[in-house]
Parts: C-alpha cells; sequence; structure tokens
C-alpha cells in the first residue's frame, strides 16, 4: 500500500471522527436540559426533611425525579414524572410513601387521566378517570411553568389552571400572579402568589407562595406552603422549602 493511499484514509478517519464529535455534541446541546438541586424542607425553621431532585428536559418531553429523606437521611419518599415539555400534558406520574405506603399513579389514556391511588398499605388502590381539557397542571412541574410563564406573570397577567389531586381524586382551580419582589437570602426573587381562583374557596384554602430568582435562568429559591411529605400519620403539613443548585 502506498504511502499516499494511507495518508487518505488517515485524513478521511479524522475527517469522519469530527463529524461523529460534531454531531454528539449538537445533538446533546439540542435535546437536552438539565438541572439538579437539592432542599432542605422546614417546620417552624427546624428541619424536617432533606430533598435531592433532577430535571431533564429532553426534546419533546421533560422528566423530573425527587427523593426525600428524613432527619436521620432515611428514604421516606419517592416521586417521578413524565410530560411534554410544550404543553406540560402528563405522559406518566408515581408516588411513593415508603413510611405509610401511600401511592399515587396518573397515565394518559386517549382523553383522559386515569388516577389510581391509595392513602396507605392497609387500603386497596382505587381507580378513577379525569376529562383531560384546558390547562391541568402537576404540584411536581409547577416550578417549572411559572419560570416558563414568568414574563406573562410580570406583565401583570394572572394564569388560571386546574390542579390535579389524586388523593381526592379531583382538580381544584387556581391562579397564580406576581405580586411584587423580595430578597431571599440576598438574592432579589419575583414573589409569585398561587391562590384558589373562587373568592369562597380563598377562604378555605390557604394560598402558596414561589419565589423566582430574577437573574436567569430564574431558579426556584425559596417555596411556602403545603410540603409533599405528611407526618408519619399520613396528616398534612406546611412549611417553607429552600433550594440550592449543582452550579449555584
Amino acid at each position: 500500500m502506498s504511502l499516499t493511499v494511507v495518508y487518505r484514509k488517515n485524513k478521511m478517519m479524522k475527517v469522519l471522527l469530527c463529524l461523529i464529535c460534531l454531531a454528539a455534541a449538537v445533538k446533546l446541546n439540542m435535546a437536552q436540559v438539565l438541572e439538579e438541586y437539592k432542599a432542605e424542607n422546614k417546620i417552624n425553621n427546624e428541619i424536617y426533611f432533606h430533598c435531592r431532585g433532577m430535571f431533564i428536559e429532553e426534546g419533546d418531553n421533560a422528566y423530573m425525579t425527587s427523593n426525600f429523606f428524613d432527619k436521620a437521611g432515611h428514604n421516606i419518599l419517592k416521586e417521578e414524572i413524565e410530560y411534554k415539555a410544550g404543553s406540560f400534558e402528563i405522559l406518566k406520574y408515581e408516588l411513593e410513601d415508603y413510611r405509610t405506603g401511600r401511592k399515587e399513579i396518573i397515565t394518559g389514556r386517549n382523553n383522559e387521566y386515569i388516577l389510581r391511588y391509595k392513602m396507605n398499605s392497609d387500603n386497596n388502590f382505587k381507580e378513577k378517570g379525569l376529562k383531560k381539557g384546558g390547562l391541568i397542571l402537576h404540584g411536581s412541574f409547577l416550578p417549572i411553568f411559572i419560570i416558563k410563564k414568568l414574563a406573562m406573570l410580570n406583565n401583570g397577567r394572572e394564569i388560571s389552571f386546574r390542579l390535579i389531586v389524586p388523593l381526592r381524586p379531583t382538580t381544584t382551580r387556581f391562579r397564580l400572579k406576581q405580586i411584587g419582589m423580595i430578597k431571599v437570602d440576598d438574592k432579589e426573587c419575583y414573589e409569585i402568589k398561587m391562590e384558589a381562583f373562587l373568592w369562597i374557596a380563598r377562604k378555605l384554602v390557604a394560598p402558596i407562595f414561589f419565589y423566582i430568582h430574577t437573574e436567569k435562568p430564574n431558579r426556584l429559591i425559596m417555596y411556602k406552603g403545603r410540603l409533599l411529605p405528611t407526618d408519619e400519620e399520613g396528616n398534612p403539613l406546611n412549611g417553607v422549602i429552600t433550594f440550592s443548585y449543582s452550579d449555584f
């Protein structure tokens, strides 16, 4: 084999390798957004739970997973969701509380969501279908939704939606609005209020607050309201969650 042929082959291999690397880099850049975070759940200024989570937006779909730990470091609850990144349509949701046996499962089927749920390990699963239609959101991805709609909220727009609640099982109408600016740990944040849509329901349901950093990429810094983990008897808890991120 001549030196000229060997040179041409080596040159072609280098070009091919460069193209493969470029294609892989472009695919990764276009297809994937990765966010990792940690959170402290506080009740009356005392840390009750820790959380570690991950959010991935890949192509048309988004995925979130969160693991909650008690004071001793035991994994007590896991939550996973897959949804359409553009419309926030739920594709699959699963929650399991390892202490109580509480489980929630949501799947999509044609024009409805199928909710399977049980309060604790002593109960059997119950199932109910809820019709799709309009904007239906789940609490697990509400911060992502708020961040994506931040421009609307900052322009004085209110966003109404139905929140899906598997254990009831039903949807409840809420609205989001930006009510001002506030500093959280020396970070300037937008204060977003979530409250019941109907005036009479506001007397019964406490509002929830999201504090979003004003600087890009507008991460959630703090949350005030109902916590995802319950107490060991399954009773709801309210508190404050503060978030930290792998590069922030």
